[in-house]
């Protein structure tokens, strides 16, 4: 896991070269198309040991349901980062004006921060069980299908979700409400 966040930096980190006009003799296009590919692939390899370490976690008989569970608040994470990403832009100039006159400096800063962001996830990684023991012992605590917590968790994705649908709404009926370019 630590590995493929890391790859995928050094991918999303390519993108500064390409801002930059730095494409190893390949067409600007092929450089992009490449990048992106190489990103999907490697988040989806991102997604099997985590969901193998949420089926160990869920209750016998409910592997469906958690499943489904997972995917939903993976695919609204997608979203809600998309959605935080049009108010970044926000952070410093990255308008058409700006990026047309030559200046992409804006540009490039903001693909730096959305990159370290990114791959901050590697901080964590010592909080997830590292042994099937662990996943065990962690599922017979007693707090494992607290109310509460389950509370907590569903409130959280859905306002992720809520918050993706009003900023893509937004996005449609007033571009440009955040400050980003239109």
């Amino acid at each position: 896991y630590v590995f493929t966040t890391l790859l995928n930096g050094v991918f999303s980190m390519l993108q500064v070269l390409l801002i930059q006009g730095i494409t190893f003799g390949l067409s600007p296009f092929v450089f992009a198309l490449g990048d992106d590919a190489f990103a999907d692939f490697i988040s989806g390899i991102q997604f099997l040991p985590t969901t193998i370490m949420m089926v160990h976690l869920c209750p016998a008989g409910s592997e469906g349901a958690s499943y489904a569970m997972f995917t939903t608040v993976n695919n609204s994470a997608y979203t809600l980062s998309a959605a935080i990403s049009t108010v970044m832009l926000g952070i410093w100039d990255v308008s058409k004006e700006t990026l047309m006159s030559g200046d992409v400096s804006g540009m490039t800063k903001l693909t730096i921060l959305t990159t370290f962001i990114q791959v901050s996830g590697v901080l964590f990684v010592k909080l997830l069980p590292r042994t099937k023991e662990d996943l065990a012992s962690l599922h017979a605590d007693q707090y494992s299908g607290s109310k509460v917590g389950g509370f907590i968790f569903l409130t959280i994705t859905f306002l992720s979700i809520l918050y993706a649908v009003v900023v893509g709404v937004l996005n449609i009926v007033k571009p440009g409400w955040a400050g980003e370019s239109r």
